[in-house]
């Protein structure tokens, strides 16, 4: 690729900062582990743009970021491939390719980072449909989650302080997962204070409190960044969503598992949550998909993530509180 394209398609380091966003003012040792997780996620799509054999870019992935932050470097990567399947469509798609070939270990995340594009391409919601249709159906649900994301980070004051609804054109299932991405993206735009996002959740209508506190669940396990007492706190604080909450963690864990990026912040959320490992919460998302895969034959993309927060769900359900930290 030519370097003037490859500088137009870049994107800053600096755009990751609270101060850029317009965030508001928090912990400043846990805004700058959050503001890192957002610079991996920029330089994972910048190595994208300049790398063009695929196998290469996996391997400089893995060399430039540590456990914890190269699973945000492949986030980062699915944006890039999404975008140009979307802009410069081709005989296959690109994106579908890296899952079946050096991206395969991160194909969930990679598929949250697909996201992004569908919100950054001016055609993107209207193509996203038969996009997705190109991808395993167990996957593609990451793609609309990661477009709910892409919409409460970058434009918040719309999103998430006037709790906006998701676009019109979304079917129910397709804002539900919308809003499981809104609520991820409240982790970084309060700062992962739970009071601030208690507040955030509760400007929201009783119907999507739920699928907001499943995406708190998912990023407080993956991405992290705080310490027992607000892990503790949020789940005090969740109320009668606590099984909605800890309905994200096996979706987050089974990511670190399958990519094999375990980190301590997702190992500690685990244990103080549902006391248990990544690996044995990571299961829970494996039986769950192994009860889907065997309940339906041929689902739609955004049935298949509802069926999966059922199960997890139910099985939250019964799971009482950590005896160690109550």
């Amino acid at each position: 690729m030519p370097r003037i394209v490859e500088r137009l398609l870049k994107i800053r380091p600096e755009e990751a900062s609270f101060k850029a966003r317009g965030f508001e003012a928090c912990d400043p040792t846990i805004c700058r582990r959050l503001e890192q997780m957002l610079e991996s996620f920029i330089g994972g799509y910048n190595l994208a743009v300049e790398t063009q054999d695929k196998v290469e870019l996996s391997q400089r992935l893995y060399a430039a970021f540590d456990s914890h932050h190269v699973g945000f470097a492949f986030e980062g990567v699915g944006l890039y491939l999404a975008m140009l399947d979307m802009l410069i469509p081709g005989k296959s798609y690109r994106l579908n390719s890296y899952f079946k070939g050096a991206g395969e270990h991160h194909d969930y995340i990679v598929a949250v980072g697909a996201g992004f594009a569908v919100a950054r391409i001016p055609w993107g919601l209207r193509a996203m449909d038969g996009y997705l249709r190109t991808l395993d159906p167990l996957i593609a649900w990451c793609v609309p989650c990661g477009y709910g994301f892409h919409e409460g980070f970058f434009h918040h004051r719309r999103f998430i302080d006037a709790a906006e609804d998701p676009p019109a054109s979304l079917s129910s299932l397709g804002r539900q997962l919308f809003d499981s991405g809104l609520g991820r993206s409240l982790w970084w735009v309060k700062g992962a204070d739970p009071l601030g996002i208690l507040a955030a959740i509760d400007r929201f209508p009783e119907d999507r409190r739920a699928e907001l506190w499943a995406g708190i669940g998912i990023a407080a396990c993956y991405a992290g960044g705080v310490g027992v007492a607000e892990l503790l706190k949020l789940e005090e604080l969740s109320g009668l969503y606590r099984a909605d909450l800890l309905s994200g963690l096996p979706f987050a864990a089974r990511l670190r598992q399958k990519a094999g990026n375990y980190s301590d912040t997702t190992e500690l959320a685990c244990r103080v949550l549902l006391d248990r490992s990544t690996s044995e919460v990571a299961d829970m998302a494996e039986a769950a998909a192994g009860a889907v895969r065997g309940q339906v034959r041929g689902p739609g993309i955004t049935e298949v993530y509802a069926l999966l927060r059922q199960h997890l769900v139910a099985k939250c359900q019964t799971i009482e509180k950590v005896e160690l930290y109550v």
